[in-house]
């Protein structure tokens, strides 16, 4: 089992190596409310590959460790800030220091922005808004978060390299100190075998 320490202190480097898939379901208790929940992570044999970075191991695939993350407390739970989805919706959490780490279900169009509100005190929102149509009103959603100074929506992270469709998303949050930072994975799933793309920090 990953240390969540490990996330914390180098983020960039085990998210490039550590598939976190959120196995956080709406009919499961308190999922809607915003807040410090515990979690755990679990290993359900699912695989995954990724390019590597390296100038020769660029051209080669390498192993991806795939974590299952799921609200349950007991032996090996820790706390972390939850931010839930709900169709047409927008979601707010106000993040401290109850926790150094933050999850979101996977997004495949919902929009997220966060602020810094200064001394350790942020706020993030996840949102989602649809057209009579049944699709992802970005501009709307763009309108809906301009209270966020820095914000993520669809058209960014739903495009990589090498990937046309199917491109899901694990957002997290991680504090240090006072300042907390915000990452994205990029990801295809294969019917249960993954392909990890791109792991990106979420940037004004």
């Amino acid at each position: 089992m990953p240390n969540i320490a490990d996330l914390v202190s180098n983020p960039d480097s085990f998210l490039k190596n550590n598939l976190i898939l959120v196995q956080y379901q709406a009919y499961q208790s308190g999922y809607r409310i915003a807040g410090v929940k515990d979690f755990t992570l679990s290993n359900d044999g699912f695989t995954c590959e990724r390019k590597g970075t390296g100038m020769i191991s660029r051209f080669k695939t390498k192993p991806v460790e795939v974590w299952t993350l799921r609200n349950e407390g007991g032996a090996g739970s820790w706390k972390a800030y939850w931010l839930p989805y709900d169709q047409d919706f927008k979601h707010l959490v106000v993040l401290d220091k109850e926790a150094d780490v933050m999850f979101t279900p996977a997004m495949d169009g919902c929009s997220f922005g966060f602020s810094d509100h200064g001394g350790g005190t942020f706020s993030a929102s996840h949102g989602n808004l649809q057209t009579s149509e049944g699709r992802i009103d970005e501009a709307g959603l763009r309108q809906g978060m301009r209270m966020h100074a820095t914000t993520l929506h669809k058209s960014q992270y739903m495009t990589a390299p090498g990937a046309t469709d199917n491109i899901k998303v694990t957002l997290v949050g991680v504090r240090n100190g006072k300042k907390w930072r915000f990452f994205y994975q990029q990801y295809l799933d294969n019917m249960g075998s993954f392909y990890l793309l791109n792991v990106s920090e979420v940037k004004r």
